[in-house]
């Protein structure tokens, strides 16, 4: 069936096209079974998927209804063809043989699209609508699901990830948004001079030559001439109210003392990158100065609860209300083929799992004004830039 919309052949890479594998692949088992932090499968916990809804064009509302035969409706009509299991499998079980053969770059497989454009499909991705209840924001795909305790029949969205394509970027830095500024103590304009000088050539893909702010370097250069660090509580006024709205008026100093371990202390090393190790610091450093016992409880919650509005649509450069903007959760493509949820009605598995999975890296210094030595009043500062992504 040719589609006016579409005038080039579906390529993509593995991330772009782990969307589809999903959606054939929960098409296929009729539900969606839970994980526990450690990305394991949950057999006593689960969605039944009713159908899968998808809009490639706003208007134009799919729904593939799941059963021994898989029905296909346009707008709640019945619009064919119907499908059988075996031919959604061999689909699959090609597109995966392709994920293991193809290193990197972009795949595509005339057979495969053949089979997806017969069923409607014409776009690896389901883009956004601002015409729906339902598509935009995170969520990647949108199940109608039944859950297998209260039968309570839901459209849930959930955001779609893979073990086997690039690790995603859950919370990108935005210049002076995500800054948290430090002072520096025991500083003078020559040090400022000297730190600021320190770049890390890298040849680009064309011969040229970039220069990057060599982010360790600086570290080690400022500890070793005696410089001494202190969070100075300057970050954007959108910033503080969406954190605090978030965790408490404790959190920026909690988040701060997070960008303070990755970059200070561990000159922004990916070793330490990880939010699981840097509780440990928090446990360590109290930037709280909790009384309570077992404070290692209360700040593995405080940052669990983070993640979780980041990654549920929390930004910090825009002003955030405390809801939620992914209804479901999160469902992940195994290197094995296998296709795990994390629904926030098991918040607490969800955030255990974000704690482990997730760690700071560094983003571009000289885009979004950090690690660059300044002076006002005297006095010397220096900015400190939050980004958070999938560790691999």
């Amino acid at each position: 069936m040719p589609n006016e919309n579409n005038t080039t052949a579906l390529s993509g890479n593995k991330g772009e096209w782990s969307e589809i594998y999903i959606f054939l692949k929960l098409l296929d088992d009729g539900k969606v079974y839970a994980a526990d932090k450690d990305m394991n499968l949950i057999p006593t916990v689960y969605l039944n998927i009713l159908k899968i809804l998808r809009e490639e064009i706003p208007g134009n509302l799919y729904e593939y209804k799941t059963g021994e035969i898989i029905k296909i409706d346009l707008n709640g009509q019945e619009c064919g063809p119907d499908v059988t299991h075996n031919e959604i499998r061999n689909i699959k079980d090609r597109l995966w043989n392709l994920f293991e053969t193809t290193p990197r770059g972009n795949i595509t497989s005339a057979e495969t699209e053949a089979f997806l454009n017969s069923i409607h499909i014409f776009k690896l991705k389901a883009p956004p609508s601002e015409t729906t209840n339902f598509f935009g924001g995170t969520e990647d795909i949108i199940l109608q699901v039944s859950d297998y305790r209260t039968s309570i029949i839901s459209n849930v969205g959930f955001s779609c990830k893979s073990e086997f394509a690039h690790k995603a970027t859950l919370f990108n830095a935005s210049k002076d948004n995500t800054n948290f500024r430090y002072e520096l103590l025991n500083m003078n304009d020559e040090k400022m001079e000297a730190v600021n000088s320190l770049f890390t050539p890298k040849r680009k893909r064309d011969g040229t030559i970039k220069y990057n702010i060599a982010v360790a370097d600086r570290m080690k250069y400022l500890k070793d001439n005696g410089a001494e660090i202190l969070f100075d509580r300057k970050i954007k006024e959108n910033a503080e109210r969406n954190v605090v709205l978030s965790c408490g008026v404790e959190m920026p100093n909690i988040l701060a003392s997070i960008l303070q371990y990755y970059y200070w202390n561990n000159n922004a090393e990916t070793a330490h990158s990880s939010f699981s190790e840097a509780i440990d610091y928090l446990v360590e450093s109290n930037p709280a100065n909790y009384s309570f016992i077992n404070i290692e409880s209360i700040y593995r919650a405080k940052v669990g609860k983070l993640l979780y509005d980041m990654f549920t649509g929390m930004r910090l450069g825009t002003l955030w209300d405390g809801r939620s903007n992914v209804t479901g959760g999160y469902i992940v493509a195994k290197s094995d083929g296998e296709v795990l949820a994390y629904h926030t009605t098991l918040a607490d598995e969800f955030k255990d799992f974000l704690v482990e999975k997730l760690g700071l890296e560094t983003p571009s210094s000289s885009r979004h004004n950090a690690m660059q030595v300044y002076k006002e009043n005297g006095r010397y500062f220096i900015n400190f830039n939050l980004q958070v992504r999938f560790k691999g």
